[in-house]
């Protein structure tokens, strides 16, 4: 039986633990350059990373497992996720391969892959990997093995890329940057001080294990401090891969993910360049749904996963989406999800509006919502694939929970794709009510399912 590797955004698990290990990662890299060859595709794959310190082990073993299929590699060391998406779409490169767990802590760790389009592999694809990896590993003759080089100025190259995309000056800005201690600690300041902005830096001292730690876009309170502390314009939170934003207004509030896709659907409007209308996910607030209505602007809601929203926008043309996390995904400009494009963008509508961040969310209303996160114990992968369906108690108190709240309200627990948790979201008009109603879920779900096995 193939044992199933991928979850929702590629391969993700604590490191150390199956399938985050040397010997497995290995075969990976051994079973993507395998199927690679059968394509008859001839080129080579672009290796990135951010600064987890597993990230060097791990690439020295895909690089091992690729070579030994007869792929050659070139290593981009430690950069964003959407620059890697970028250069594999811009360059001969037949594949890019990312070494990030994202906003997860440094003991996690993953692999994320992209087509030669930049965009995530197919279902077909990864199942046809996944059936490789139950084969035995078989290495090329050495005449065939693949060449491991450096790509040259990978930075430089996005840079020139951003510049092409965002023409304002930013010159009498003060931003804050929190780099997350991740991939974008070197590459983000170097691009917004090109532009003349004033900056604070944070979160730009990665060390292999400070990454996402109290800092980044899931740990926003370090820069909501700052920006009010240093009386700046804007804050910009990253993630520790840079494909995630969560901005900070100059009162100190944050901005996240809807209510950055609402500054963008309506800059896009204005100037004529929507196409279509805006994807969210399950997770989107009802508040940017009704919003966008009211503006006549078409809405649809997907699986949660950065994946699920490129598909959609690539079958029906559209150039907008994004998550509540700051995942945002702009058809126009990229392919994948790009936390540091998707501040430049609403930077830039900022300069062009004469607008204040505060000025540019007033337009919307987000309804309250609150979520708790229940821990597995155990780690293991992929836990997207882990069946909430099976435990009664849990589903009886949900349905008890959604009868209590009525239309007026929503309810959606699902097992997370990148982390070993039950992610719960109760939202609603009044916060006394869900709060208390998300409590009593999380406690009921930690009963009934927390000391279970996610691969049970």
């Amino acid at each position: 039986m193939t044992t199933r590797f991928f979850g929702t955004d590629g391969i993700r698990g604590e490191f150390g633990r199956e399938p985050i290990t040397p010997q497995t990662v290995l075969k990976l890299g051994w079973a993507i350059g395998t199927i690679l060859r059968q394509q008859d595709l001839s080129g080579e794959v672009l290796i990135g990373k951010d600064t987890r310190i597993s990230g060097y082990l791990l690439e020295s073993a895909l690089t091992c497992g690729l070579s030994s299929a007869g792929v050659s590699v070139s290593l981009l060391g430690p950069l964003p996720t959407p620059v890697v998406s970028y250069l594999t779409k811009n360059t001969d490169a037949i594949a890019g391969i990312v070494i990030s767990a994202s906003h997860n802590p440094y003991y996690d760790n993953g692999i994320k892959l992209f087509s030669r389009s930049g965009s995530k592999l197919p279902a077909q694809m990864e199942s046809d990997i996944e059936t490789m990896m139950t084969k035995q590993l078989d290495v090329v003759a050495a005449k065939n093995l693949g060449k491991v080089s450096r790509f040259p100025e990978p930075a430089a190259l996005y840079n020139d890329y951003c510049d092409s995309l965002s023409h304002s000056r930013l010159d009498g800005r003060h931003i804050v940057l929190d780099c997350a201690n991740g991939a974008c600690y070197r590459v983000a300041p170097e691009i917004l001080r090109k532009k003349g902005a004033n900056l604070t830096v944070i979160g730009d001292r990665p060390d292999g294990f400070n990454i996402n730690r109290n800092c980044g876009s899931t740990n926003p309170e370090a820069v909501q401090a700052k920006t009010l502390a240093s009386k700046a314009d804007v804050g910009i939170a990253l993630d520790g891969d840079g494909d995630r934003v969560i901005l900070v207004d100059e009162k100190g509030n944050l901005v996240n993910g809807d209510q950055i896709l609402y500054i963008l659907a309506m800059a896009k409007k204005r100037a004529g360049k929507l196409r279509g209308g805006v994807v969210g996910t399950h997770l989107t607030n009802i508040g940017l749904e009704k919003t966008l209505e009211k503006e006549n602007i078409p809405f649809v809601r997907v699986q949660v996963g950065d994946r699920y929203i490129s598909e959609y926008l690539e079958q029906r043309n559209w150039n907008l989406g994004g998550e509540e996390s700051g995942h945002i995904l702009n058809g126009a400009d990229g392919v994948s999800g790009d936390g540091l494009i998707s501040a430049l963008d609403v930077l830039e509508e900022m300069m062009m509006s004469g607008k204040s961040l505060s000025a540019l969310v007033d337009g919307i209303e987000l309804v309250p919502q609150v979520t708790r996160n229940v821990r597995l114990e155990s780690r293991t992968a992929p836990f997207a694939s882990f069946d909430l369906n099976r435990f009664p108690k849990t589903n009886v108190a949900k349905c008890n929970a959604a009868k209590q709240l009525g239309k007026d309200g929503r309810i959606l627990l699902r097992p997370s794709g990148t982390e070993p948790v039950v992610r719960i979201l109760v939202e609603g008009d009044d916060i006394d009510e869900i709060s208390a109603i998300a409590d009593q879920l999380a406690s009921v779900v930690h009963d009934e399912i927390g000391q279970i096995a996610a691969g049970a």
